[in-house]
């Protein structure tokens, strides 16, 4: 694998945190999550799948974004777990976490005091609004850092207030731009034998999603009109139209004349007419189709088209199983599930398919194996509660 040798400390804890350290395991690092029972990762907390009791084992959200990695127990606020970190720092390549800017740093885990025991350490910190700068104290979730970053502000129909995304897409957004950072960092570290502190905020990498407005506000003087379901010009028109049968949508974008032309002729209606009318007469011609077969008319007839689907529609989708994106796993608690493998396909390779750890799984691998810690010391660690 392509990351194979590296290894990675990885505080980084719910959907923001878990990516980056998830896409360097599947590219073939070994990632150590570090965890705490006094807190715990809030995907590891919610309704149980198996019986009717808490517990952290049951999430598969979690199971998703954080397959393949180690789980390290540790109260690493403790003087003896603060000083377990320093030791296994040496043996890691990177780190990454995403509290908010200081929390490390009080614990005694800063960047600097990690370089000190490993000079070319490859760190990640992400947080809401960045390491400095005015907002670096913003207490933030995906929510508002949608709402702050201006995401939220694009999304509604003219004249009414915002509906917002209503997904916690900034999260995984400003993970993958860390991810990217880390495997450019790797490579600078390689080369040359430097580390570095990488500093993402997801205000700025939300920022970079709504890049036309700002640009329209520097260049016109305003605000961009919130456009509900079209688009910003340059099309002919693009719309999200009903189809027959409950909740049944397709979303349809003519570029240009040629896209105008093939729907007139798909539909039999004047190809010199208006993108307006063109429009209408396609709307009222989905109503009789489901949204899956008006996508497929459209696509055959070169024009680009999207049914909108649910979790069902995708999870059954023979492309998407065609492709092995859905990959079976069994987790010691629930039994098997189903997750999905990483995003691409290398030629001629199977992706790797490893489960969630369970949390403290690796407590032992950790300390007798990579820090060669006798087994008294173990036991001494997990009796006074360093290692839970």
């Amino acid at each position: 694998m392509r990351l194979d040798g590296v290894r990675v400390l990885d505080f980084g804890w719910v959907w923001a945190g878990a990516v980056p350290g998830q896409m360097l395991g599947f590219l073939g690092a070994e990632v150590i999550k570090v965890e705490t029972r006094k807190r715990l990762d809030y995907m590891r907390v919610g309704r149980p799948i198996v019986g009717t009791e808490p517990d952290p084992e049951q999430q598969p959200m979690f199971h998703n974004v954080n397959r393949g990695k180690r789980s390290l127990t540790v109260d690493f606020r403790s003087d003896a777990g603060r000083e377990l970190i320093l030791e296994l720092v040496r043996h890691c390549d990177v780190a990454i976490e995403n509290f908010a800017p200081g929390v490390l740093d009080r614990a005694g885990l800063g960047y600097e005091r990690l370089a000190e025991q490993r000079p070319d350490l490859v760190m990640l910190s992400l947080s809401g609004g960045g390491q400095q700068g005015p907002l670096r104290e913003l207490r933030s979730y995906a929510s508002t850092i949608a709402a702050y970053s201006g995401l939220d502000s694009l999304a509604g129909y003219p004249g009414e207030e915002p509906i917002g995304i209503q997904q916690a897409y900034p999260d995984p957004n400003a993970s993958l731009h860390g991810a990217f950072a880390l495997l450019a960092a790797i490579y600078r570290r390689n080369q040359t034998g430097l580390g570095e502190h990488i500093d993402v905020s997801q205000l700025e990498a939300g920022l970079a999603t709504v890049g036309e407005a700002v640009v329209a506000v520097d260049l016109l003087g305003g605000d961009p009109p919130v456009v509900g379901n079209g688009g910003y010009g340059g099309e002919a028109f693009q719309a999200c139209l009903r189809c027959r049968g409950e909740d049944s949508w397709v979303t349809v974008q003519a570029e240009g004349p040629e896209d105008l032309r093939r729907i007139a002729e798909l539909l039999g209606v004047d190809p010199a007419g208006t993108p307006e009318a063109i429009e209408q007469a396609l709307s009222g011609w989905c109503l009789d189709r489901d949204h899956v077969e008006a996508m497929e008319v459209l696509q055959a007839a070169g024009v680009a088209a999207g049914a909108v689907t649910d979790a069902g529609d995708r999870f059954h989708h023979p492309h998407y199983r065609s492709r092995g994106t859905y990959l079976e796993t069994e987790h010691p608690v629930i039994g098997w599930e189903m997750v999905y493998r990483e995003p691409w396909l290398w030629w001629g390779e199977t992706g790797q398919v490893g489960r969630a750890p369970l949390m403290g799984e690796d407590n032992e691998y950790v300390v007798r194996e990579l820090l060669g810690r006798s087994a008294a010391d173990y036991a001494h660690l997990v009796e006074t509660g360093v290692l839970q």
